[in-house]
């Protein structure tokens, strides 16, 4: 037997007889919620002679069904996972570089078997998981006692010799390699024995710069007797560094000659007084006609204050005499009341989006009703669960112009046979309440002939009755952060709240 993995499909009530092959070598496997990612080296026949062709052909057929060559699925819902040199494992996150919480591999194992509950090596659980296809698995204590109670997704399998899939994130760096003291170097420059007494790091000794104090001269006494007419400094020309003798003071009375513009200004000046001049004329002759100065104690009044008589508007005489009011007065009188109804309403407003969730539908504005990541959705042709997200930079070959934002889904067929969905049907509100459309199937974001080593597989089928799952990419701005929102077309009134 080649080394490399090999993978038996099986179920427990199955008769031995009936027991398929291994089928292998395989490298780099990842399993994805029952989806199977594999390189194939070669195909080898089993070596039992008691194993008929039709068998090993069944077993091939599931490993193409496993790995999406072949629509529908695989018929057995456990795998058996061995190698020659052992099997080695890793839960991981498929696709993240940049994955939170790395573990470390364990193993080897001769045997790991995965069913859809749980993980065992050589007998001994590794995982578990709840009910559900979409769910994360849960680690135990037998995959690391520091990584116990983690969730992960996706599980990777090497053997002793092979590599992991290079879509899944670096281990987690060890603390300390140790070294074999025979084969270590000896150090250039012998350091002390260690005390337990010394501090692990220390300190360097800091000697603080002496500060050069100026002394205090107290001043001389024929300073501080000195007359106050007297300057208790010489003038700036007196001092011996002046480079030139101080020009002497003008007189007073010396006068230089004016520019133009000195000339411009005065006459500006002269046009301003004059205007102000005038306009204090016209306003005394209004005054005068106006008849304001004709009133003898009434000299604190101005023209301003005076007004001609107005004839009587026959509404405001009508309301004068215990008529009805007009309606801007009505309002008036009502304000208080107008404003308390609006107050109300605000706060019921305020009252039905804090207890459901949502904005009630006012005026024809779409309601939804919101879930989280996780919940099972019942549509018109389809049941949905959306299983959790993922930020990535590249898609295979194919990089972003922001981040791929990946969407993981389950769909259920509950319509007819051949019922297809697109990523069109899908999508994404960002935080500030822009929608983000799905990137399509052309985009070259999905794996097909032109990209080859993405990971973004899109169904062929959706058979009646039985769940798949496959990923919308969207391309955002690295900069948006929590708050998505995630929208499906079969379910126009129910958003999935991401994070």
């Amino acid at each position: 037997m080649d080394s490399g993995l090999y993978i038996t499909f099986f179920t427990k009530d199955e008769p031995h007889d009936r027991d398929l092959p291994p089928v292998g070598p395989l490298d780099q496997v990842v399993l994805r919620h029952r989806q199977l990612v594999a390189d194939r080296k070669a195909a080898q026949q089993s070596q039992d002679p008691g194993v008929s062709i039709d068998r090993w052909l069944e077993a091939e057929l599931e490993l193409q069904r496993a790995t999406g060559e072949e629509p529908g699925g695989t018929k057995r819902s456990d795998i058996r996972v061995t190698a020659p040199d052992g099997v080695f494992v890793r839960f991981a996150v498929f696709g993240d570089v940049r994955e939170r919480d790395p573990m470390t591999e364990v193993g080897p194992f001769a045997i790991v078997v995965v069913g859809p509950r749980s993980v065992e090596g050589d007998g001994q659980q590794l995982a578990s998981r709840s009910a559900g296809d979409l769910a994360t698995w849960e680690l135990t204590s037998g995959a690391g006692g520091d990584f116990a109670g983690l969730h992960k997704p996706d599980i990777a399998f090497r053997n002793a010799t092979g590599a992991y899939h290079r879509s899944i994130a670096p281990a987690a760096t060890p603390g300390t390699t140790q070294v074999d003291a025979a084969f270590a170097p000896a150090p250039l420059h012998p350091e002390p024995p260690f005390s337990a007494a010394a501090s692990r790091y220390a300190e360097p000794a800091v000697t603080p710069i002496p500060r050069n104090e100026p002394l205090f001269v107290p001043p001389r006494e024929e300073f501080l007797n000195a007359p106050t007419t007297e300057p208790l400094f010489k003038p700036r020309e007196e001092h011996a560094y002046a480079a030139t003798p101080p020009r002497p003071a003008r007189p007073t009375e010396e006068v230089s000659a004016l520019t133009s513009s000195d000339i411009e200004l005065i006459a500006r000046i002269e046009r301003e007084r004059a205007e102000e001049t005038l306009r204090a004329r016209v306003q005394d002759e209004e005054r005068r006609r106006l008849g304001v100065d004709e009133a003898a104690g009434d000299s604190a009044s101005t023209w301003a204050m005076r007004y001609r008589p107005q004839e009587a508007n026959p509404q405001d005489t009508a309301d004068a005499q215990g008529g009805g009011l007009t309606l801007g007065a009505l309002l008036w009188r009502m304000r208080i009341a107008i404003i308390g109804v609006l107050l109300v309403g605000v706060a019921a407003y305020g009252f039905a989006a804090i207890t459901t969730g949502t904005a009630p539908n006012v005026a024809g504005v779409q309601q939804f009703s919101y879930v989280g990541v996780g919940t099972r959705i019942i549509g018109t042709r389809w049941d949905w669960i959306v299983n959790g997200v993922q930020r990535v930079a590249t898609a295979g070959d194919s990089k972003p112009r922001g981040i791929y934002y990946l969407v993981r889904v389950g769909a259920t067929n509950k319509g007819t046979e051949g019922a297809q969905l697109a990523p069109n049907d899908f999508v994404l509100v960002d935080p500030n309440g822009i929608e983000h459309t799905a990137l399509g199937l052309g985009s070259g974001v999905y794996q097909g002939p032109s990209n080859v080593g993405s990971s973004n597989v899109w169904p062929r089928e959706f058979p009646v009755g039985k769940t798949v799952n496959f990923s919308v990419v969207f391309d955002i701005e690295p900069s948006l952060g929590r708050g998505m929102v995630f929208g499906i077309t079969d379910v126009p009134k129910t958003r999935v709240r991401l994070d």
